[in-house]
């Protein structure tokens, strides 16, 4: 029951974010929508609005992966690991015109007037699901020099695939979750540090030789570059700038805050301030003891999962469980680590607290996941 409460709260505070930080994007994109008669009349609360009408739909899918038994999840892992690929495959072969480019990488698949849909998001939990089953089938063998190749080379294709679209963001999630699992699984420690070090060395190898082999990865030189050097040119309004706000409305109150939705940062000083920047965004309002609590949350929903861990018999329920909570706080310490600037850009966003539509929807199936693990143990 106390992760459901943690995921509570953390709803709650998403919510307390989005209304607040929002306001200026929603505005300026209401503003141009309206000029273009695709909108009634400017609006301070577009995004917060969409988030409201969507949370019921959330709640509902949730609620019907809660009671889908995880042997259901293990029988069907191939099926799910296809269906997930199939939709990230959308995004790079398929119908013309589906696929949403953002920030130089095609996210998205465009439902129309229905939705916007980020498969990728989709693709995490599935990953996860298909790992689980593959290394409680092979945890015999697991130390197996063959069972580390086969796991490069899933991560390799994986990576290859998340290279295309580009986001590298959420291929560097994917792989850290699944070198925990690995280790959780049993293999050696030498190995994971081996093979995390190497991923991360010709991950950096890799974005340099392939932007200069196409423009199309520019962006994540850019990034890369931003953050090795310090001589940037203060006038380019792109990463320099969206870095320095964000620091600035981390830093300039200290233990103390602005108080809630009295800043000035959330107003066109950082851009996207509701998704991946949201926890800079709010920072200045809810200062040094509201980003605590915060962290305290992720805390405590992973001090909640591995206090029971040790009761849950199902092996598969597990390495399930032991794959979402690394998803989870990987992603949170890796989006909270590029806004206060000791990581480069990765335009991820922060689980819970972030707009997004399909990224809260598996947020809170991955919460009621883990609240039935622990439940049915």
């Amino acid at each position: 029951m106390h992760i459901l409460v943690v995921g509570i709260v953390l709803v709650v505070v998403w919510l307390a974010a989005i209304f607040s930080v929002s306001i200026h994007e929603s505005f300026s994109l209401t503003l141009k929508l309206a000029a273009q008669w695709l909108w009634d009349e400017p609006s301070n609360y577009f995004y917060f609005g969409r988030q409201i009408r969507n949370i019921f739909i959330w709640l509902i899918m949730a609620f019907i992966a809660y009671k889908i038994p995880l042997k259901f999840f293990q029988n069907n892992r191939n099926i799910i690991i296809i269906s997930a690929l199939a939709l990230i495959l959308q995004l790079l072969v398929f119908v013309p015109g589906i696929g949403v480019i953002l920030n130089g990488a095609r996210w998205w698949i465009d439902l129309g007037w229905v939705t916007t849909i980020q498969p990728a998001e989709f693709f995490k939990l599935g990953y996860v699901m298909f790992l689980a089953s593959w290394f409680i089938r092979k945890k015999n063998i697991i130390q197996e020099p063959k069972i580390i190749r086969y796991f490069i080379i899933l991560n390799v294709f994986v990576g290859l695939i998340f290279v295309s679209i580009p986001d590298m963001g959420i291929a560097l999630v994917m792989a850290l979750t699944g070198l925990i699992m690995l280790w959780y699984a049993g293999a050696k420690l030498k190995y994971i540090v081996l093979m995390g070090l190497g991923g991360i060395f010709l991950s950096i190898m890799g974005v340099f030789l392939l932007s200069s082999i196409t423009s199309k990865y520019d962006y994540l030189t850019a990034r890369m570059t931003h953050f090795l050097r310090s001589d940037v040119d203060p006038s380019n309004r792109g990463i320099w700038w969206q870095n320095e706000q964000a620091l600035i409305s981390i830093w300039w109150w200290g233990f103390w805050w602005q108080w809630y939705g009295k800043w000035l940062q959330k107003f066109g000083y950082i851009p996207e301030a509701q998704s991946d920047f949201v926890f800079a965004a709010f920072s200045e309002e809810i200062g040094f003891i509201g980003n605590m609590f915060i962290l305290l949350l992720y805390f405590l929903l992973c001090l909640f999962f591995f206090k029971r861990l040790p009761y849950i018999r199902d092996p598969y329920s597990r390495m399930i469980g032991v794959g979402i909570i690394s998803l989870i706080i990987i992603q949170m310490f890796i989006t909270i680590g590029v806004n206060v600037r000791i990581l480069p850009n990765t335009w991820l966003t922060l689980p819970f607290i972030s707009y997004g539509w399909t990224a809260i929807m598996v947020n809170m199936i991955q919460i009621v996941l883990l609240y039935k693990i622990v439940r049915e143990r």
